[in-house]
């Protein structure tokens, strides 16, 4: 799978609503059911952190995505 750094850019610059609900269409896509309800700023600043512009670390983002998807 290739990743576009400047997409993942826009999408991690959307406020933190819109963020959840492209990730959460995204996972569908993948066969994933997430959440529909917004996670705390706290824990998508986790996951914009795990992505950022830099190093993409893939394990860290689906670490918080997990976590949220489990309920912890």
């Amino acid at each position: 799978m290739r990743i576009d750094k400047a997409q993942l850019e826009a999408i991690a610059a959307l406020p933190d609503d819109k963020l959840w609900a492209t990730v959460v269409s995204m996972a569908k896509g993948y066969g994933f059911t997430l959440p529909e309800k917004t996670p705390p700023h706290e824990e998508l600043e986790k996951l914009r952190g795990a992505v950022n512009a830099d190093k993409i670390n893939v394990s860290d983002a689906m670490r918080v995505l997990n976590s949220y998807r489990k309920g912890k």
